[in-house]
């Protein structure tokens, strides 16, 4: 009997630190890969100098990360203070449970879902996600209802060969864009298979697909009828056929969660891991004036980055995962399968992820810069320093939270200029850093009016914790103070514009 409690009690303890053990298993992951690769380019002599070990972030730094990360907002200054005070050795973990657990975060997994998605307005399609989010429903389960349903299909107005477009992108990190309209010489998909994919995505008595009048390939004529064929994703293995009998959505919904090889559970564990992580040696492009990725799909650096230009020339994806990271004949790093397997045990549940990667030791390290090159082909050990999200800012800003704005505000709106997208296309929405922002920040009405609304009994202390999430140094209690002495009147506010335009308050830590 004493045995059998002994087993009990252990059996107890590792389903409690279950979400530790998982952290350790991605972060022996990252380890392992980062360490075959070097070794690797040892043997061609050509392995880059020893970069310095990463420090592991203080209480503060990682308290605003979380919040912002997985709750979707900036701590509030007796939120800092009594975290920063509490000398529990396990507070990391407890903060980051609860967070997931606030409304807050509910409404950052609708982000997540909705840019997937493409959530444009407030109808019964954003209810439905939205109810999905708050219940934090496994994500397989979502992909069974929103294509075997036929939810997805019919927002897009029965659009087939749009719907399987965005299902590929957003859900199996294959790109048929280009494909859509032709042969490309650089796609691993032809236009032809492009339309037979979106023949999985016809509702029943549908009529059936033509190939395009222009069409002129070995592999049809044009206007052929298309039968419905599923994605070959990888050189090795052939799909499953599509049974003439049977709803074609709900067999391809059923491929995807279940037969696919889990590439679903792969790209969904990278767009989580992106939220906390951002991604490692992406270009800057200059025409934003920051850090916001969008090199053209031709001048990809390796096969890190799915981030490309249409043939027209219009940018209209967001790396979250990466052309040629599964079609390529090498095999995948283990860091991608550790981190699919990691999702699926979690039961594809987005929020029960984001516990697992709070967890880690990698991201409770200091952030490295976003133009730190690391290895090709492997994750980074830590967080990349990245500008806070639109809604983030917005919310800080204004009375108005982001959650009760349209999902795409008028162009003119200032959560547009912040980097909310259209959500035409999949992943759509950026975080700029341009000449309009700093403009924006610098010299708006709004920002004068959002500085004013601070209380006028503000202490310094309050709006450093406020807004920065740490308690002022001696030099920056000194100069508060003597803007207190000189403006006593406009002090708060005066002390508050300048907080919010520093760089430490626009960028994550």
């Amino acid at each position: 009997m004493k045995h059998l409690l002994c087993c009990l009690a252990a059996a107890a303890s590792v389903f409690a630190d279950a979400p530790q053990m998982a952290a350790a298993r991605i972060d022996a992951a990252l380890i392992r890969d980062h360490y075959e690769a070097l070794q690797e380019l040892r043997k061609h002599s050509i392995a880059p100098p020893p970069a310095p070990a990463l420090p592991v972030a203080d209480d503060a730094v990682f308290l605003r990360r979380a919040c912002i990360d997985i709750a979707g907002r900036l701590p509030a200054a007796d939120e800092v203070r009594q975290f920063l005070a509490d000398p529990a050795p396990d507070k990391r973990a407890r903060l980051t449970d609860a967070l997931v657990r606030e409304p807050g975060a509910e409404q950052l997994r609708f982000r997540i879902l909705s840019e997937a998605f493409r959530v444009k307005e407030d109808d019964a399609f954003a209810a439905w996600l939205l109810q999905a989010a708050k219940d934090d429903r496994p994500f397989d389960q979502i992909i069974a209802s929103l294509i075997g349903e036929g939810r997805l299909g019919q927002r897009d107005g029965e659009n087939a060969i749009h719907t399987a477009n965005e299902v590929a992108a957003a859900v199996l990190g294959e790109d048929l864009q280009c494909a859509v309209c032709h042969d490309h010489p650089y796609n691993d998909h032809q236009q032809k298979q492009c339309y037979e994919f979106a023949a999985c995505f016809l509702a029943p008595g549908s009529p059936s697909l033509q190939l395009p009048g222009y069409y002129h390939q070995r592999s049809g004529k044009p206007r052929d009828l298309v039968k419905p064929r599923l994605l070959r994703l990888n050189s090795r293995e052939n799909p499953p056929e599509i049974k003439h009998n049977a709803d074609a959505r709900v067999q391809t919904a059923r491929w995807i969660v279940t037969e696919s090889t889990h590439r679903f559970a792969s790209v969904a564990a990278l767009r989580v891991w992106s939220g906390l992580f951002g991604m490692p040696g992406i270009e800057k492009d200059k025409t934003l004036g920051g850090v916001d990725p969008a090199p053209s799909w031709n001048e990809v650096n390796g096969s890190m980055s799915y981030t490309y230009r249409a043939c027209g020339g219009a940018p209209h994806a967001n790396p979250v995962f990466w052309v040629g990271l599964f079609s390529s004949p090498a095999p995948a790093p283990s860091i991608y399968t550790a981190l699919g397997e990691e999702f699926r045990r979690c039961g594809c549940r987005i929020g029960e992820f984001q516990r697992v990667l709070a967890r880690t030791t990698a991201y409770n390290r200091a952030a490295i810069a976003p133009d730190r090159r690391w290895i090709v082909g492997n994750l980074v050990p830590a967080p990349v320093v990245r500008r806070l999200p639109a809604e983030v800012i917005w919310d800080a800003l204004s009375a108005e939270k982001s959650s009760q704005l349209p999902p795409v505000p008028p162009p003119e709106h200032p959560l547009r200029m912040l980097g909310r997208g259209t959500r035409e296309w999949s992943d759509e929405s950026t975080t700029p850093v341009s000449h309009e922002l700093v403009r924006f920040m610098m010299n708006s009405a709004f920002m004068e009016n959002a500085a004013a609304s601070r209380p006028a009994d503000s202490s310094a202390e309050d709006l450093f914790l406020a807004i920065l999430g740490r308690y002022p140094n001696g030099l920056e209690k000194a100069l508060a103070k003597q803007q207190q002495n000189e403006s006593p009147q406009t002090a708060v506010q005066d002390i508050t514009w300048a907080l919010l335009n520093t760089a430490e308050f626009m960028f994550r830590p």
